[in-house]
């Protein structure tokens, strides 16, 4: 029984020191976008993505000023997913509520399946969304009285 338990405490041990699964990391990367979006925090959503995925400097524009205009509440949930350790893809059911900043001023909620391509960056560390579609997902929401 000794050696059982002993062999279970190394096993627990190696396994902390190997990498986490792809899927674990990108739904953790997910999540502090998610996170980002919630607390008006841009350079967190931001860093989930490429620096040169296509139209990156109009969706950082387009979530900066959602976030000023409003309170954004997120919610996500992972619909499909595929890849490995290189490359993965997922769409993800997106939710927002966009509320106005203003007293008794208009809710805007969101609901799409969002799709993201995810590549390992250069140094093979971190996960990077280098395609995201649709990008108007997170535009500013149009919060006329």
């Amino acid at each position: 029984m000794r050696a059982i338990a002993r062999s279970a405490s190394l096993l627990l041990c190696v396994a902390g020191l190997l990498p986490a699964a792809p899927h674990e990391e990108v739904i953790k990367l997910i999540a502090s976008m998610a996170s980002g979006l919630s607390t008006v925090n841009i350079p967190l959503f931001m860093a989930a993505f490429d620096k040169d995925m296509p139209n990156y400097d109009k969706l950082q524009a387009d979530v900066a000023a959602l976030t000023n205009q409003a309170e954004v509440t997120s919610s996500i949930e992972p619909v499909t997913e595929q890849g490995g350790e290189d490359s993965y893809s997922i769409d993800l059911d997106w939710y927002i509520q966009v509320r106005s900043i203003f007293p008794d001023g208009p809710i805007v909620t969101r609901r799409q399946l969002i799709h993201c391509d995810l590549r390992k960056d250069k140094d093979k560390k971190r996960w990077k969304i280098v395609d995201l579609k649709p990008l108007d997902f997170f535009a500013p929401a149009k919060l006329d009285r």
